[in-house]
């Protein structure tokens, strides 16, 4: 029987993508309107997608660096991964 693969670590792998991609544009989507279309903004609006996407994409760093920092702990132990072939290979 094939055991699953996590689907945690491709999520993150898709958002961490869209919010790489998407996240800028949306930020200068926003910093476009107001009075100064320039750096830096003007409107409380324009500091709140800047500082909330760039939370998103700090966040969804951290949750993929301490995924894999967890996955090799879990895999550097005597045992194994715990779900995986002997040996660590198929």
């Amino acid at each position: 029987m094939k055991t699953r693969l996590p689907r945690l670590p491709f999520v993150l792998l898709a958002a961490m993508t869209l919010w790489s991609f998407g996240g800028p544009i949306a930020i200068g989507f926003f910093l476009r309107g107001g009075a100064r279309p320039d750096w830096p903004p003007d409107r409380p609006v324009e500091w709140a997608v800047l500082i909330g996407v760039s939370g998103t994409v700090v966040a969804l760093m951290g949750a993929c660096l301490s995924l894999s920092l967890l996955n090799r702990r879990a895999i550097s132990r005597p045992g194994g991964p715990p779900d995986g072939p002997p040996g660590g290979r198929p």
